[in-house]
């Protein structure tokens, strides 16, 4: 520390930032740092920084600022001159050569009790990107009751609301989280809240042999139309043929769509699914369980919608049984740790969402991460993860008629007990 410098403690500067670095005022997803969390603290006289769980900077507070000098990987890779000013942390230096800018500014404060909202959605929206401005800012502990459309954008009322697409409500910005975290996603309630829904009345054309497409080819499409019975738990079809007069299947509600906003500027269809979740059209999406899903933007921004009364493995007819529903959800961040694919937990299974253009890529997508997931969790060796994955999974095929594959890696809970972390 050069002479006359105050020291860190005395400035202001100690303590954790979200800081966006830009480039002419833009995102440059090449530089090391883009949106964040930065901590800063003092170790023996020196300015220590780290940039998402990373260390990053080593420098001093001087008279006209924060000097901070950046290594990535061992190498310099740049320097920063930071400045505070009304509690807002401003700075200019360059990133591997390239000059940059940087603003920041402390975590919103928690409350000291958690919320439960009652949101009353009054827009919905069609794709999953970081560009839609916040519905609801909520903290993690906070829980939200509100509803979603139909995948027609219809009310339990029947009132349309929305565009056709899988119209999803949201997003929520839950203060603190930052890419690179993992947002925990706990459905606490998930039901139908009218009395009807609607299903494709034939299989898509991605799940069927060509041969047979020809056949269907005289088949008028259309909707088969199913009546909702709550208090029973069932569904039954509207005007059936004899056939299926007495067909019936129990009610199992989920949401079809659970995800983030995607990675960069990237900007995603509502029926469209990747590692920030999205269109996952899985059954296991259901009330009860943990979602786990990587954060990409500052406040991960979450969106739901796309109810099913009920759903079949695979999706086939390209819907399930789509309707409104009423949800609860409580949120909660776990600080630089993000897997690479969206993590569902129930009471017996540990769960990893494998996505893909094709059936192969998904299931190789969704072994590898959960192979991923077992190393960084129990300090699994490959030759660890072998013999647990050999004996104890098992693969759900989610989706298979949308743009992308869903296979759902799981591993039953009394299998992961076994081990010795």
């Amino acid at each position: 520390m050069s002479a006359g410098a105050p020291a860190l403690a005395q400035t202001g500067y100690a303590g954790t930032w979200e800081v966006a670095v830009r480039q002419f005022g833009q995102k440059n997803y090449y530089l090391p740092m883009v949106d964040g969390r930065l901590s800063i603290e003092e170790r023996n006289g020196r300015t220590v920084a780290t940039y998402n769980q990373k260390s990053l900077f080593s420098g001093n507070a001087e008279k006209d600022g924060l000097h901070l000098t950046c290594e990535d990987n061992g190498k310099p890779c740049g320097s920063f001159v930071l400045r505070l000013s009304g509690g807002q942390l401003t700075g200019s230096g360059t990133l591997q050569d390239i000059p940059v800018t940087l603003q920041g500014r402390r975590p919103a404060a928690r409350p000291r009790t958690a919320v439960v909202h009652d949101f009353q959605p009054e827009k919905f929206h069609t794709f999953f990107s970081g560009a839609i401005p916040p519905a609801l800012r909520i903290f993690p502990g906070d829980s939200v009751k509100t509803h979603t459309l139909d995948s027609r954008g219809f009310d339990k009322d029947g009132k349309p609301r929305a565009p056709r697409g899988n119209p999803q409500t949201g997003p929520f910005y839950v203060e603190g989280a930052m890419p690179g975290d993992t947002l925990v996603v706990r459905l606490d309630r998930i039901r139908t809240n009218r009395d009807t829904a609607y299903q494709s009345n034939l299989i898509s054309s991605n799940a069927l042999e060509p041969g047979y497409l020809r056949e269907l080819a005289k088949f008028e499409s259309g909707f088969t139309q199913w009546k909702i019975d709550a208090a029973a738990g069932v569904a039954t079809i509207i005007n059936p043929t004899g056939k299926l007069a007495a067909y019936k299947v129990k009610l199992d509600p989920m949401l079809g769509g659970v995800g983030v906003a995607p990675p960069r500027d990237e900007v995603f269809v509502s029926g469209r699914l990747g590692p920030y979740g999205g269109n996952l059209d899985t059954a296991q999406m259901r009330e009860g369980v943990t979602v786990y899903l990587p954060v990409f933007q500052p406040g991960a921004l979450l969106f739901m919608g796309d109810g099913h009364a009920q759903q079949g493995d695979g999706e086939l007819p390209g819907q399930g049984l789509e309707t409104s529903m009423d949800v609860q959800f409580t949120v909660d961040v776990i600080p630089g740790q993000a897997g690479g694919q969206a993590r569902v937990e129930n009471a017996d299974f540990m769960m990893i969402m494998g996505t893909g253009v094709t059936l192969d890529a998904a299931m190789k997508s969704a072994t590898t991460e959960m192979s991923r997931w077992l190393a960084a969790t129990y300090q699994l060796t490959p030759q660890e993860i072998a013999p647990v994955l050999g004996t104890a999974m098992q693969y759900e095929i989610a989706e298979v008629v949308d743009s992308e594959y869903n296979v759902v890696a799981k591993v039953r809970k009394s299998a992961l007990t076994q081990i010795r972390k």
